[in-house]
């Protein structure tokens, strides 16, 4: 890593620091009224009690974060469980389902059963595929749809994320794992970069398949050898 690209990382490291400190109060207000409507839960419809509990879990998401970011300097040990990827595809939709709902988005779901357990870290795993999620909602039209498989591949649990928007321009193809890369307006360009990070950690690799006519498919390959059974 050079110089200039070490120098971002340690003022994005103390900004971030800073971030989280502001952000913990206001995430604070927005869980306590979340929490006050949980407990008038026999006034809403079904719809309104899934909102409530989505938005409590994506609150419960963000605090972890925060509290990782916190203790990142601390260099703790990452706390490993056993995990069914299926399981976290579902919450992660769960969770981004505000923002689905809202460009009529549906998503079609190809998971194969009896898939083995991943040792993995949850958030981090979560935090990756529920960017993944919101990048392909962010590419696709309204009134479109996500597809979602999982499957075994040789010595791999695979996972991809089918977008239906216009694919990634051939000049950003090389660059898109890139620190500080964007082409979004008003992006930050870490999302990609730490999702592949992220994943490294777990010796799981991240690819991708594009182009203007299919949209965008994302890859996660597990290997089987971090297998929890």
């Amino acid at each position: 890593m050079d110089k200039v690209q070490d120098n971002k990382l340690q003022v994005l490291g103390k900004l971030a620091a800073s971030l989280t400190h502001e952000i913990k109060n206001p995430l604070s207000v927005l869980k306590l009224n979340l929490d006050y409507l949980k407990m008038t839960f026999e006034k809403f419809d079904d719809e309104t009690k899934e909102c409530i509990n989505n938005s409590l879990e994506a609150v419960e998401l963000i605090n972890t974060l925060i509290h990782s970011t916190l203790d990142f300097s601390k260099k703790n040990t990452d706390e490993l469980g056993n995990y069914n990827i299926n399981d976290i595809v579902r919450k992660s939709i769960n969770i981004t389902k505000g923002n689905s709902n809202r460009k009529n988005i549906n998503f079609k779901l190809n998971l194969t059963d009896q898939l083995p357990y991943l040792e993995i870290n949850h958030t981090k795993v979560l935090q990756v595929i529920v960017n993944l999620i919101s990048n392909a909602i962010d590419a696709n039209p309204d009134n479109s749809e996500i597809s979602i498989n999982s499957y075994l591949n040789n010595s791999n649990v695979i996972l991809e994320v089918i977008d239906e928007g216009v694919g990634i321009n051939e000049e950003y193809k090389d660059k898109i794992f890139d620190d500080f890369f964007t082409n979004k307006e008003g992006g930050t360009g870490l999302g990609l970069g730490v999702c592949k990070k992220l994943l490294e950690e777990h010796r799981a690799n991240l690819e991708f398949k594009s182009n203007k006519i299919k949209g965008t498919c994302f890859i996660i390959k597990f290997p089987i050898e971090i297998s929890g059974e």
